[in-house]
């Protein structure tokens, strides 16, 4: 594991997450019956390295004026939360380039965006109505594992760039598919890292883990046990929920009776939120606990709170993003300044800087891709990409021909208590996974 100096010691951190974001990007597709296709490449696919000459240099979305994007978002149901605000931090920095800089490369940008309400089978038909009707260029930011499940082959299918999905699901990047990127940092990675935090932390410890019944939990707890290798600690007892049920009180006293000394959730902040309410309040257990950093946001620290200011202090989780409560930043407050003037309506949020971080890489691909932007330049362009830092980033984004995960730095955080209220403190070193090479 590399690790180089933090800068950010000091800083408040609320984190994004989308972060909790992505909180929703986390349900498993495989038996939820909604419809759309596995997603494995088919035949045509085209395979890491080599070339992109079966990718065409088709056109569409593009004219002398404009680039013409998709996405689909959850704007209402379960997850409307978080479509509402990624959206909106997207649109303003979209049309911040678009007003200072006249777009890129002479085309402005335009982002239409399809309500899925976090529904597969609906998905599956705004993504083609995007694609054959509409005639995007691209797609850009999908939300959720199972919602771009339902649409990841006909994408591949039809060699429509499938850029930054907003998921952590290593389906997506493992193995390369050369017309899709993924953006969060895959979720076993992200359980190295906290996995390697107990190890250290706690090198006796008696592990519980609680983890979502799906790709999302699978994923955290395999990247958990790898931090662990080595080490004294013993996971003893792992609890598993379903993604709708939220009251979390029965795994929990179970984990407690199992004898869990430390605990390790992969869940929703919903459940989260549950797991540390339960163990502080109804069963006044103080035990150690470590959450996916999709949960760490204000939201949830409120939902582990329960009403009871301090509840949640001590959470420990990992952070990818410039937190909004960052001090005297220039990349957050350039943030406020932009969603203050193209979106007045929306609240800033560690969300909306999710939201304009995607965007800021959207906007770097398309400037390395030229004037003569076709589908087979913009995907050389994004493998082109190295030691890119957006104004919100912790760390570097570095892409290639074989490696299409964009962000692989962590840094620790916890819930401390900071001028009367709760908020995410990074500490230690940031962590990098940096894997790619070419």
């Amino acid at each position: 594991m590399k690790t180089s100096k933090s800068i950010m010691l000091r800083l408040l951190l609320v984190l994004v997450a989308a972060v909790a974001f992505l909180a929703f990007a986390c349900n498993d597709d495989e038996d939820d019956g909604d419809g759309g296709p596995e997603p494995t490449a088919g035949d045509e696919t085209p395979v890491a390295g080599g070339d992109l000459s079966d990718i065409p240099e088709d056109t569409t979305g593009v004219t002398d004026t404009e680039i013409k994007l998709g996405t689909h978002m959850p704007l209402t149901g379960i997850a409307g939360i978080y479509g509402n605000a990624i959206v909106p931090g997207m649109q303003a920095y979209i049309d911040f380039i678009n007003d200072t800089e006249g777009g890129v490369n002479g085309r402005k940008i335009t982002l239409l965006v399809e309500d899925d309400a976090f529904n597969p089978s609906q998905t599956n038909s705004v993504v083609r109505k995007l694609v054959e009707q509409d005639g995007v260029f691209a797609i850009l930011s999908g939300l959720g594992t199972a919602p771009h499940s339902a649409v990841f082959e006909y994408l591949i299918e039809n060699k429509i760039p499938d850029l930054f999905t907003a998921t952590g699901a290593t389906k997506f990047t493992e193995p390369v598919t050369r017309t899709a990127f993924g953006y969060n940092p895959n979720y076993i990675e992200e359980g190295q890292a906290l996995g390697g935090y107990i190890a250290e932390t706690y090198p006796d410890g008696k592990l519980g883990l609680l983890i979502q019944n799906d790709d999302f939990g699978r994923d955290g707890a395999a990247g958990v046990e790898t931090g662990l290798e080595g080490s004294n600690v013993e996971i003893i007892s792992t609890e598993t929920y379903e993604a709708e049920q939220t009251d979390m009180t029965s795994q929990v006293q179970r984990l407690q009776n199992a004898g869990a000394t430390v605990v390790a959730a992969y869940a929703l902040p919903r459940q989260a939120g549950s797991l540390v309410a339960v163990a502080r309040q109804q069963l006044e257990w103080d035990v150690p606990i470590i959450v996916s950093g999709v949960v760490a946001d204000q939201l949830t620290i409120a939902l582990m709170n329960n009403g009871v200011p301090g509840t949640s202090v001590g959470v420990v989780t990992a952070a990818y993003l410039k937190p909004l409560e960052t001090l005297n930043d220039e990349g957050i407050e350039k943030h406020k300044e932009i969603l203050a003037q193209y979106a007045p309506d929306a609240t800033p949020s560690n969300i909306t800087v999710y939201g304009q971080s995607v965007a800021e890489l959207a906007v770097e691909v398309l400037k390395r891709a030229g004037q003569d932007l076709n589908r087979r330049s913009v995907i050389e362009a994004g493998e082109s990409v190295r030691d890119f830092t957006c104004s919100v980033c912790l760390g570097a984004i570095n892409l290639s021909a074989t490696d299409h995960r964009p962000i692989q730095v962590f840094q620790l955080a916890e819930v401390r208590t900071v001028d009367g209220k709760e908020a995410f403190v990074p500490f230690g070193e940031l962590i990098s996974y940096e894997s790619t090479e070419d």
